[in-house]
């Protein structure tokens, strides 16, 4: 079984509830604290819906494999969006580590993902 494991730090600077239902309102999953982060996990590959239909609409299929390949070990891996283009509705693809953190979305099945995403 597949397994998507979605999360992203929270600071004390930010609104956690409204990082909070973002996220579960993107990606259809329940989220939890854990430490300083919300953690979402699924075996439900239905939670990259919408990221897929943002792929679909900028045309960024080869960027996105790009992305996974890059992080791939075995047969897992990630992409990350950046968090603060994220809250306020708009995807955003990063490579490079940035102060508020991302949201990270792990996979360990990445040729379902590819499949699925592409």
């Amino acid at each position: 079984m597949m397994k998507i494991k979605i999360e992203t730090p929270v600071f004390s600077t930010e609104d956690e509830n409204k990082i909070l239902n973002s996220l579960e309102n993107f990606f259809n999953i329940k989220f939890r604290k854990k430490g300083n982060k919300l953690v979402g996990e699924t075996q439900n590959i239905e939670v990259l819906s919408f990221l897929k239909q943002k792929i679909d609409d900028a045309k960024i299929k080869n960027t996105i494999l790009y992305l996974i390949d890059k992080s791939k070990v075995g047969s897992n891996s990630k992409i990350k969006l950046n968090k603060q283009t994220f809250m306020i509705g708009k995807i955003h693809f990063i490579e490079e580590d940035y102060p508020l953190g991302d949201i990270t979305i792990e996979f360990d099945d990445v040729e379902k993902v590819v499949k699925y995403l592409t």
